[in-house]
């Protein structure tokens, strides 16, 4: 759902553009007996002719320093089925090596498409969250610029009755703040959190103050 909704905006900046053209968008590649992978875009320099294969996903990663393993392990998804590692791994052993793939040559030939001579990137339109309390500062300076809000676990959360606030539905989460809506106060929320994390969901939540808004998840998988 956001992943179409990140490529409708990503189509669009792309079609306006003075310095790109797009070849070609979501390229099913065929084996003659299933789809074995789809190539995003396939991209070129209007100038230098130059040619790029662009991956473009679009991510919502909590920040947890108690997984083990890699700093890229340590970002996870809000319900835990998903992490930075993950896609970084998927990007360098599945979807960049699909390019130079046997049955990939003739539908890139189709176009014009030189894979040995191109570019590969990933776009990577990332919404970070950290533990509350954590100091932002702690991280690299490429993450710092993605981080939007914060996560706590329900024995943390506070609802104060001076501020709105709004359970944000998946299909909402890349809308301005400020076309939410449906606020409601902090016991309406409570009860909505709590039917969430029931069914093992992290809601996304906002408050709003004026006109200041904070967003934030309340995960249901708690410190043990």
């Amino acid at each position: 759902m956001l992943g179409r909704q990140a490529e409708a905006i990503f189509e669009s900046i792309i079609s306006a553009s003075m310095t790109y053209k797009l070849l070609a968008a979501n390229i099913q590649i065929q084996s003659p007996s299933k789809t074995i992978g789809e190539l995003d875009y396939l991209l070129q320099d209007t100038k230098t002719k130059s040619q790029f294969h662009v991956e473009l996903s679009c991510k919502f990663y909590l920040f947890d320093p108690r997984c083990l393993g890699s700093f890229e392990q340590q970002w996870i998804g809000p319900n835990k089925k998903d992490s930075l590692h993950k896609k970084i791994t998927k990007l360098q052993e599945k979807q960049f090596p699909l390019l130079f793939d046997k049955h990939t040559i003739q539908p890139l030939k189709n176009i014009g498409f030189n894979p040995s001579k191109a570019n590969q990137q990933c776009y990577l339109l990332a919404s970070l969250y950290l533990p509350i309390g954590f100091a932002v500062q702690k991280l690299p300076k490429a993450y710092q610029k993605c981080v939007v809000g914060f996560w706590v676990y329900y024995h943390q959360l506070v609802l104060e009755s001076h501020y709105s606030y709004a359970l944000v539905e998946k299909k909402q989460w890349l809308q301005p703040s400020n076309t939410i809506t449906n606020w409601c106060n902090a016991n309406e929320i409570r009860n909505k959190i709590l039917i969430a994390l029931e069914n093992k969901k992290a809601p996304h939540v906002y408050r709003k103050s004026g006109a200041v808004i904070e967003k934030f998840f309340v995960v249901w998988w708690d410190k043990k």
